[in-house]
């Protein structure tokens, strides 16, 4: 009886969180990088994309930015509860 409310409770805990969450990313926009294609400049990069993969390079620093922004988030929660100094 009494695991079973604590079970309830922690899962609306849970729902709640990820509603947070949801509403969260929700309000990101989709790709920060989004800027190169809409300026003037586009039917170049296009033409030097042929040659150099710009598009690509963008990709993998943006997924390089937020695997280094992953790593200094989680430095910061260890250390704030005392796993690492």
């Amino acid at each position: 009886m009494l695991a079973t409310a604590l079970f309830a409770i922690i899962n609306k805990i849970i729902a709640l969180v990820g509603a947070v969450i949801t509403v969260l990313y929700n309000l990101m926009p989709s790709s920060p990088f989004t800027i190169i294609e809409k300026t003037e400049f586009a039917g170049l990069v296009a033409k030097i994309n042929y040659f150099l993969p710009i598009y690509e390079f963008v990709a993998i620093m943006e997924t390089w930015l937020v695997a280094i922004a992953i790593f200094y988030l989680y430095s910061i929660f260890a250390r704030w509860i005392k796993a690492i100094e």
